[in-house]
């Protein structure tokens, strides 16, 4: 007898509905997009930041694509419910950290970006392909989970 699987949800089942639909138009009035790609940006942020809090140590950096860091700006810009947003799951809080280092070497989208769609799937919220296409990256959660290392840039605060 196989194990039973369940089925992946929407990041935005995070958030209560208004805040959600808050956020979205964010995305869209700051970045010129259209509502419905608005709105998959911003599940995609809650998702990778879901992911990103509950990440096991050890597990590698991960890190919003150029597209759904979007997102994570401008969920950063409402305080209150980004920190609401974790310790109403109890979870850490992701911290934001840019990867501009000069001296550190960063790993390559190549690696990051699938390690990350893995623990957003793992963590069972769906995935928007679309959204997570990129060849560089410029921010994460943090190098390997371990609070004292040198912090990338998903991981904003």
């Amino acid at each position: 007898m196989s194990a039973p699987t369940m089925e992946a949800v929407k990041a935005e089942t995070l958030v209560e509905p208004a805040f959600f639909e808050r956020l979205s138009r964010r995305v869209a009035n700051v970045h010129g997009l259209g509502i419905g790609e608005a709105r998959a940006i911003a599940d995609q942020t809650l998702a990778y930041l879901a992911a990103a809090a509950q990440k096991k140590p050890g597990t590698g950096a991960l890190s919003p694509s150029p597209t759904v860091d979007q997102g994570v700006h401008c969920f950063l810009e409402y305080t209150e419910p980004y920190d609401a947003f974790f310790a109403s799951h109890g979870w850490p809080k992701v911290h934001h950290h840019p990867w501009d280092e000069q001296s550190k070497t960063y790993e390559s989208a190549g690696v990051v970006i699938p390690r990350t769609l893995k623990a957003i799937k793992d963590a069972g919220y769906k995935v928007v392909p679309a959204l997570w296409v990129t060849s560089h990256l410029d921010c994460s959660d943090d190098s390997d989970g371990k609070p004292s290392d040198p912090p990338p840039c998903g991981d904003h605060g």
